[in-house]
């Protein structure tokens, strides 16, 4: 951490503090934005397409990337947007009834909430949207990120070219916040097992999967488009807030989960979440009915296993 963000920390409040970040973020962080294929609006297959976002007390995110995500994005002829609103407790539901419902009305988006969780665990939520999205192409989108103009055309180009059996990310040096941005084949992401359940809160659940998944003969094609790479920044405070009872910094977690991820690997535990991924109880789109989370899967004619 620099002397200046240091300083920062200490004389400015975090409020202030991100509302300026997010104005350098937005305004002038510089990206390489390049002319996209013409091919990639005439593929042999549109594939249906989930994009796949959590959110716990972030949604000072939200408000700057989610409208804008799904406007870019809403001439794709098969897209979903997934948001599990993990209990957030900032008003993120209110947020979603006044500026949304539209989007959800269309079918564009489908939104679920889940009253348990106390503490954010991206595992957990990450696997709770991809198990409930619908597509056949399922892709992590942090809600920090900005997926930029028709990025699913994109990501549905990639698995008509390039086949089935990868997982695309979009990323590259030094524009770390879109690292997480992992695409899969719907069938690969749960012959992996998802990400790993038994990992902490926050930190390598994303690479771990992407090692897991190599070992298991399902390499990974990064992709480096600047078009899609747009990310609101954090602190290191803000990446581990909300996943623990004490103020755990986010790189022990980090640290040591990636020890934990290579234990594993080097035992040959190569699927993550044997005996089923976490069940929730949840309600989809502001109705009243609870649902069991592996009910809602299992009328989607999915064979997932959830505990």
């Amino acid at each position: 951490m620099s002397k200046l963000t240091l300083l920062i920390n200490k004389f400015i409040p975090q409020s202030l503090e991100r509302k300026i970040r997010t104005f350098r973020d937005k305004n002038f962080r510089k990206y390489n934005i390049e002319k996209l294929p013409a091919e990639i609006y005439t593929p042999k297959k549109f594939y249906t397409v989930s994009l796949c976002i959590t959110c716990m007390n972030r949604l000072f995110h939200l408000k700057e990337t989610i409208e804008q995500n799904i406007q870019d994005n809403a001439s794709y002829p098969n897209i979903e947007f997934v948001l599990i609103d993990y209990n957030s407790q900032d008003g993120l539901e209110d947020y979603v009834k006044a500026h949304l419902m539209p989007y959800i009305d269309k079918g564009i988006l489908n939104y679920y909430k889940t009253k348990e969780p106390r503490k954010f665990h991206a595992s957990y939520a990450k696997n709770l949207s991809h198990a409930l999205a619908k597509g056949e192409v399922i892709c992590n989108l942090d809600g920090d990120n900005f997926t930029g103009k028709d990025f699913a055309f994109y990501l549905n180009y990639m698995f008509n070219q390039k086949g089935e059996n990868n997982i695309y990310q979009f990323f590259k040096r030094p524009l770390w916040g879109t690292v997480g941005r992992l695409s899969f084949y719907r069938d690969n992401f749960f012959k992996l097992g998802g990400y790993d359940e038994d990992l902490l809160p926050i930190g390598h659940e994303d690479l771990d999967l992407v090692n897991r998944a190599r070992e298991m003969g399902i390499p990974l094609e990064q992709i480096q488009i600047e078009n899609f790479l747009k990310y609101l920044s954090n602190t290191t405070k803000e990446k581990a807030e909300n996943c623990t009872d004490t103020d755990e910094d986010y790189y022990s977690l980090l640290n040591a989960n990636i020890d934990a991820s290579n234990e594993n690997i080097r035992n040959g535990k190569l699927k993550a979440n044997p005996n089923g991924m976490k069940n929730f109880v949840v309600y989809k789109n502001f109705g009243t009915q609870a649902f069991n989370s592996k009910d809602l899967i299992e009328q989607d004619g999915s064979k997932i296993a959830i505990k």
